[in-house]
């Protein structure tokens, strides 16, 4: 999704539900995927990007499609845990230029969203945001909220993101900071995961803990750590499943009573693809990235874009 992952106007997509929304700061993703999930809503009081904040991992295609569960070939991974620790070494192998801390990685963050099981108030929708995001979150960032494909004339708008005091969220220079170390690492993904999950076991915190920077342009080799990491969780299930652009990958899923929770990678090259929900009474909803381009400048007309507030 890294808000980009909660803002005042980008409201966090599940906030009735533990999910984990705190210090995200990419408004993007969740703000993409409530447009895409409601049949209206107000031309810039969308609701916020759900899993997003400025801190996650990424890669994908562009093109368009439905969502699809088939069956693994023979030649897929043995475990969801092999095609974790595969995504491990993916992440190192295609590492882009270390960014300095006054650029911007500059992204498209593609949502699709449908009903699932009868579920009658999840309209389909499949919209894109354009993003650039501060490297060290020094400078507001800029969310392009594109029309939705079943509705291209309507729902557009630009906003500078604010990194506001009071939540201010992890930038790409925070996570640079991160250990690596595994036993550290689990630790730090335990603590995040608390902050949505308190109170339960372990595995699950850092679960939710990794999904909540898995969401933007995350370091290559703190993303591959993440991954090694997760590999290790009990019950993670294997997959295959359509990103949000209709791309075919394998996906490695957890399951508690909140759903189905998925994170979604090449087939091929188990590069990291983006994400996909599926939550009772929710409808199934996807989020893909692709690989971010770095630049020094936001551009020309965001002088003229509102900035918000973060009041």
């Amino acid at each position: 999704m890294n808000e980009l992952t909660d803002l005042t106007e980008l409201r966090d997509l599940f906030a009735d539900k533990p999910h984990p929304t705190a210090d995200r700061l990419a408004p993007a993703r969740t703000a993409l995927l409530a447009q895409a999930r409601t049949e209206r809503q107000p031309r810039a009081r969308a609701a916020g990007l759900r899993r997003l904040m400025l801190a996650g991992g990424l890669v994908a295609a562009m093109a368009g499609g439905a969502i699809l569960v088939q069956t693994l070939t023979p030649s897929a991974p043995a475990s969801a845990a092999e095609v974790l620790r595969l995504a491990a070494e993916a992440a190192t192998a295609t590492s882009w230029p270390e960014p300095r801390d006054d650029q911007y990685f500059h992204y498209e963050l593609i949502a699709y969203s449908r009903a699932e099981n009868g579920v009658p108030t999840v309209v389909p929708r499949h919209i894109t945001g354009e993003i650039w995001a501060s490297v060290d979150g020094s400078r507001p960032g800029l969310l392009w909220h594109k029309p939705a494909k079943s509705v291209p004339r309507g729902n557009e708008y630009k906003e500078l993101l604010t990194r506001c005091p009071w939540r201010p969220g992890l930038a790409y220079a925070d996570l640079r900071r991160w250990p690596t170390d595994q036993e550290q690492l689990r630790r730090k993904l335990a603590e995040r995961g608390n902050e949505s999950v308190g109170g339960k076991d372990a595995a699950t915190q850092i679960w939710y803990g990794a999904v909540s920077v898995l969401g933007a342009p995350v370091p290559p080799t703190l993303q591959a750590a993440i991954f090694e990491i997760t590999a290790t969780l009990p019950g993670i299930e294997m997959e295959e499943l359509k990103d949000a652009t209709g791309k075919s990958g394998i996906a490695v899923t957890w399951v508690d009573h909140r759903g189905r929770e998925s994170l979604i990678f090449d087939k091929t090259s188990y590069v990291f693809l983006g994400g996909q929900e599926l939550a009772p009474g929710r409808g199934r909803e996807l989020w893909s990235m692709t690989r971010p381009r770095i630049t020094d400048v936001l551009p020309a007309w965001s002088t003229s874009v509102k900035r918000r507030s973060c009041d």
